[in-house]
């Protein structure tokens, strides 16, 4: 019987929720799934995951985000004490250019929840490389409950760039800004190629190294964000994510429709079936994939209208089993139409659900997964 090792926080921080929906989906499988808990915020955290890594030695390690080597940097785990015969699962849920810099092991299998990153990760040399996108984390039906009732609700995050941009000087805000709108007109495109595009002054360009890309990256994420729910504001909008949104809010309108994070397990499937419209905004990242909040919402039995992305037509029949936006005018269009249509609201979701159940689980992920680590396939999709 095979074993996998992982670690979480008590919290669920570091994607501890996604752990322990795929180590389920493994114990369904026939593998025996170990993981590690510790509060990973106090500096206790990373001597009681080494040890509870060396005392409970499995045959595999999951990691998410993180390389074999940054997983043992992380863990300060010195070189003569690394693992290096365990097996590893490497499963990027983010852009991995953000992350990847050095070669795998030899014995690292990674996966990727975007299949236009796919091609990046290769010249690293992994195992196996391939796509495995993202799921429904949840698998409940949720009670529409009158507390939450509302028109619209968007769940997601946001991270606040103030502290980094004051640090910045005022060309170089210029420049930052200059780059990020070019970046939401032409989603397609890195930074780095932005950069070449637009060198900071005639014959002066610069290197934009994975750290500046994901403060690119999020302050981009954060405009388009904000400038779609604002939008909306004449609406009765719920805004629910991580506490940077209201530092985000502080200055805007919006302030006052911010209602805190909700709880994934115990909230967020009553919240999906309480509005009349789920808000999906994708990130900038999603460009051969989706979100959670694609799967979370229909899952849970609520109506999900959602910007649309090239693969969408992978996982659901568009206009049927989902609704999608384009825009802003066709995002307040649809809005309108939809809020008015309860029953095609209804009909829409059920199908959603229906799609979600047979095809769009971790149960499935997990499986499509493990084929590839038996050498069955090394086709994921």
């Amino acid at each position: 019987m095979p074993s996998i090792w992982s670690y979480s926080d008590y919290a669920n921080r570091g994607y501890g929720l996604f752990k322990r929906r795929i180590f389920e989906a493994m114990r369904k499988q026939g593998w025996t799934t170990i993981l590690a808990e510790a509060s990973l915020l106090e500096t206790s955290a990373k001597s009681i995951l080494r040890e509870h890594l060396f005392h409970h030695p499995a045959e595999w390690i999951l990691l998410i985000n993180q390389s074999a080597e940054q997983f043992y940097e992380y863990l300060e785990i010195p070189r003569d004490r690394r693992p290096f015969t365990q097996k590893k699962i490497v499963w990027y849920l983010d852009d991995p250019r953000f992350f990847v810099t050095k070669p795998f092991e030899k014995h690292e299998y990674v996966f990727c929840f975007d299949k236009a990153y796919v091609d990046s990760l290769r010249p690293f040399q992994p195992r196996y490389c391939g796509f495995l996108p993202l799921a429904a984390d949840m698998m409940q039906s949720g009670k529409a409950e009158r507390h939450l009732t509302c028109e619209i609700c968007f769940v997601g995050g946001v991270i606040d760039q103030s502290e980094r941009r004051s640090q910045l000087s005022e060309e170089m805000k210029q420049y930052v800004d200059r780059i990020v709108e070019y970046q939401l007109e032409h989603r397609e495109r890195s930074f780095q190629e932005i950069a070449e595009e637009i060198p900071i002054a005639p014959g002066k360009q610069i290197n934009i190294p994975p750290q500046v890309a994901h403060y690119l990256y999020w302050e981009a994420n954060n405009r388009y964000r904000l400038r779609v729910l604002e939008s909306l504001r004449d609406y009765d909008l719920r805004i629910y994510g991580n506490e940077d949104w209201e530092r985000l809010l502080q200055d805007s309108p919006l302030r006052e429709n911010f209602r805190g994070l909700a709880d994934p397990v115990k909230e967020l499937p009553h919240l999906f079936a309480s509005a009349s419209i789920n808000l999906n905004i994708h990130s900038i990242q999603c460009r051969g994939s989706l979100n959670q909040r694609d799967f979370n919402a229909p899952i849970a039995g609520g109506f999900l209208l959602s910007d649309w992305t090239p693969a969408a037509g992978l996982f659901f029949q568009p206009g049927v089993e989902a609704i999608y936006w384009s825009g802003i005018r066709d995002l307040r269009a649809k809005v309108a139409y939809y809020l008015s249509q309860e029953t095609e609201r209804n009909a829409v979701a059920l199908r959603g659900r229906q799609r979600v159940l047979a095809h769009h689980t971790y149960d499935e992920r997990v499986m499509r997964m493990l084929r590839v680590i038996y050498g069955e396939t090394d086709d994921l999709m």
